[in-house]
């Protein structure tokens, strides 16, 4: 049942009552100053029906007072009744009928004529049709002693189309109360539901996503407090679900990143391992079965270094920068990718000659082998070339090859993306080139990339030379 149904049905139920028990109330009260009217009326003529009586039995007494009465009460309820205009009895203090103006089925022995009997003015009203009767009963003393008495039948017509009336007139009164009421109930209850219904609404579109959605309810305090508080849920919601997301893509993040960084060894022992086979010289074999080793080590140093940074919370991508040579870690990481070279015909051309940088020397390592693989599965090249250029603070590393090269629309996305956002591609979604980039300045270095579609890329590694770092160094002293 809907609040506004409620609501009426509550104010019926009040109301119905109400109007009940005050018709009830107006009726008697009504009917008693009515009736009590009449009798006061009835009180005066009574009086005066005394006198003249009792005077006439006094004037004409020839017998006793008893006899007399009897033998004048015709005359003297005729003399009465057309005085007053009433019908008027007169009986014998044993009920019976000594006269009656009219003639009329009415029983003659009633409670206002045994009061009557016994000294006392008395009165009561008759149910008749069309109207009550009023009997009006009064005795007559003579001596002291009741001889007899006068009773007064007032039919209560006017009093009772009155009472009539006044009812018909209470009962349109409430109709339109009742009418009003339901109207104003209706009003009222659409005042309360209105914003019952908007904050339902609202949360639907919460529970939907829309965490933003707002409403202006002013109409009551406690329903402004609870649309403040739904507001505050909304917001709280909201907080909670960037939480989450975030939490969701350091999630995302993490395995993604955890995948690069144990790429790089597991890239080199499968590329040792494939090469074994095809080396025939005992110190070629001993050689890669030490850099199995080595990488081996350090895969599980990194997975151990992985779980106890995860479970402290710490960042498990930080750099180490040492004074390294460039040449010999290009050196190894083709070495690591030779058989997938060899298996698709790739060349490399290698240009470098040995220098000294300031890099990690195992993030470094990575990087080439993620640009290597990168080279190797999607750009159709047949050749790579190493070549590095040297100024006062700064080696460049160049990678170019002369595959399909990368789209225009990619290469400004990856200018422009933030560090943790992947890049969209037909065939990858070059997110290890963003861990390229970020593990490059984390050395203090910049990655740039170039390339035009159909063509060929070229990636420049711009590393700081031992040097330079000097340089800074004293400069930040001397300040």
């Amino acid at each position: 049942m809907t609040l506004k149904k409620r609501f009426n049905l509550a104010i019926l139920a009040l109301f119905i009552p109400v109007m009940l028990f005050l018709y009830i109330v107006m009726v008697i009260s009504l009917q008693n100053n009515i009736y009590q009217s009449a009798v006061s009326s009835l009180q005066k003529l009574s009086v005066e029906a005394q006198i003249y009586t009792i005077n006439y039995v006094e004037r004409e007494q020839k017998d006793t007072p008893e006899v007399t009465l009897q033998n004048g009460a015709p005359l003297i309820a005729s003399y009465l009744s057309k005085r007053m205009g009433l019908r008027v009895q007169l009986l014998s203090p044993h009920n019976r009928m000594w006269a009656d103006t009219e003639r009329a089925a009415l029983p003659y022995v009633n409670q206002d004529m045994e009061q009557a009997v016994q000294g006392n003015k008395a009165y009561m009203i008759q149910k008749a049709s069309p109207s009550p009767m009023m009997l009006f009963s009064s005795p007559l003393y003579v001596g002291g002693k009741v001889i007899g008495v006068i009773r007064f039948l007032h039919p209560l017509e006017d009093e009772a189309l009155l009472l009539q009336r006044m009812n018909g007139t209470f009962v349109i009164a409430c109709l339109l109360i009742l009418i009003a009421a339901i109207v104003v109930a209706n009003r009222f209850a659409a005042s309360l539901s209105r914003p019952i219904e908007q904050l339902r609404d609202m949360a639907k579109k919460i529970a939907g996503g829309s965490y933003g959605s707002r409403i202006g309810l002013h109409d009551y305090e406690e329903i402004r407090q609870l649309a403040q508080s739904f507001h505050a849920m909304a917001d709280a919601i909201e907080l909670h679900m960037e939480q989450l997301s975030r939490e969701k893509d350091k999630q995302r993040d993490f395995l993604d990143r955890v995948t690069h960084e144990l790429k790089t060894p597991l890239t080199a022992i499968m590329g040792y391992a494939n090469l074994i086979p095809r080396l025939h010289a005992e110190q070629d074999i001993q050689t890669s079965l030490r850099h199995i080793s080595v990488e081996s080590e350090r895969l599980l140093t990194l997975v151990e270094e992985l779980l106890s940074q995860s479970k402290y919370g710490d960042s498990p991508f930080s750099v180490s920068p040492t004074i390294c040579d460039i040449a010999s870690i290009a050196v190894e990481a083709v070495f690591v990718v030779k058989p997938r070279l060899e298996k698709y015909r790739i060349t490399v051309i290698d240009k470098l000659h040995s220098i000294k940088i300031v890099a990690d020397p195992d993030k470094t390592k990575q990087i080439l082998l993620n640009l290597l693989d990168n080279t190797i599965k999607y750009s159709d090249a047949t050749r790579i070339t190493f070549q590095q250029q040297t100024t006062d603070d700064a080696v460049i590393l160049t990678i170019s090859d002369d595959g399909i090269g990368i789209s225009t629309e990619l290469l400004e996305h990856f200018a422009l993306a933030p560090e943790d956002t992947k890049l969209s591609s037909h065939s990858g979604n070059g997110f290890g080139l963003l861990i390229c980039r970020q593990l490059m300045r984390q050395q203090g270095g910049e990655m740039e990339l170039r390339a035009i579609e159909g063509e060929g890329t070229s990636v420049k590694l711009r590393f700081c030379t031992p040097t330079a770092l000097e340089t800074i160094s004293m400069h930040e002293n001397e300040k």
